[in-house]
């Protein structure tokens, strides 16, 4: 009888902690999004292009916070806070270099002229030395590289066509120190301003104009408050997916394989998006507001000061990288 009883209480541990075991095992994962930006911009069409390829992915396995329109505050906020471990995935913009100077390079203008030419360095040994320098120097796991895109110049003074044109004009720039100093050897009056600021500046004539690519003009109306608008298309600005790096060891091989998987889908949704704004957004632009003047600049007056951009670049980003980097975008 004694016998019986504790093989039945042994019996009864043992389904015990099977049922906990199993219980842990169906435990959702839990993460908390969030974006500085609105419906509709690119950096918030990322995020919820993860957040539901992921939620299609663990289906009931994952449980997700998301949060946009600022509503945890701006990009530097939540760079802090993904940080942290507040947060477990954000997507970054021009912001990035501020945790990782070698991702100064960006800033390098006419450097990149098509996506194609973009996708294959970011996908490539370039995009994995800059994931594993993120990993170290932010401890921040990237997933991916989206796209904000080519960038313009617009401005209430006069068409720029030639750097001269840009001689003392006020520019608002994301924080980006490589960005200011190449505005500055640009001859422009570069401002540090949060992107939710700039309409206003622009109506009041705090700031004379800006720099951003056609899904942030048309988003924040800018065009609305501006006179001129330049295809430079001077820089591209990726998009820096990212992961808070503790939180993505943690996963188990599932769900890292269900995190990577939702992430590449947003990537190639992020390029998807960008590439069909470039297409559609000018002549948006161009019909709602008929008064804003177009014009092209000439690139090759430009390309003269780039070179010299570059090299100071280089010694933010680290001359060796940047010569890689540079190397990789010239294939």
């Amino acid at each position: 009888m004694i016998g019986f009883k504790r093989r039945s209480a042994i019996g009864l541990v043992t389904a015990a902690l099977f049922c906990a075991g199993t219980a842990v095992a169906q435990e959702p994962l839990k993460l908390r999004l969030s974006v500085e930006s609105t419906p509709g911009a690119s950096t918030q069409q990322m995020l919820a292009a993860f957040r539901d390829a992921l939620q299609e992915e663990l289906g009931d396995g994952v449980e997700i916070e998301y949060f946009d329109s600022g509503t945890l505050g701006d990009e530097i906020v939540h760079m802090q806070q993904v940080r942290t471990g507040q947060l477990d995935v954000i997507p970054i913009g021009s912001d990035a270099v501020q945790l990782d100077q070698k991702f100064a390079v960006f800033d390098i203008p006419f450097l990149f002229n098509s996506r194609e030419q973009v996708a294959s360095v970011l996908d490539g040994p370039i995009g994995e030395e800059l994931d594993k320098s993120f990993q170290e120097n932010a401890g921040l796991k990237v997933l991916g590289f989206g796209e904000i895109g080519f960038r313009h110049i617009t401005n209430n003074v006069r068409p720029v066509v030639t750097p001269a044109d840009l001689e003392g004009l006020k520019l608002r720039t994301p924080g980006s120190q490589t960005r200011i100093m190449s505005f500055e050897m640009l001859g422009a009056a570069p401002i540090k301003m949060n992107i939710g600021d700039v309409y206003l500046s622009l109506q009041q004539g705090v700031i004379d104009g800006q720099e951003n690519p056609f899904g942030n003009i048309a988003k924040w109306s800018w065009d609305e408050v501006q006179d001129y608008i330049s295809l430079s298309r001077h820089v591209y600005t990726p998009i820096t997916f990212v992961m808070n790096l503790q939180r993505y060891e943690s996963l188990t091989d599932e769900q890292r394989a269900a995190v990577d998987a939702a992430a590449r889908a947003a990537v190639e949704a992020s390029r998807a998006y960008g590439a069909e704004n470039d297409a559609s957004l000018e002549a948006v632009i161009r019909e709602r507001s008929p008064d804003v003047q177009f014009n092209e600049i000439d690139s090759a007056s430009f390309q003269e000061v780039a070179k010299a951009i570059g090299e100071n670049i280089g010694e933010t980003a680290g001359p060796e990288f940047t010569a890689r980097f540079v190397d990789a975008a010239s294939q």
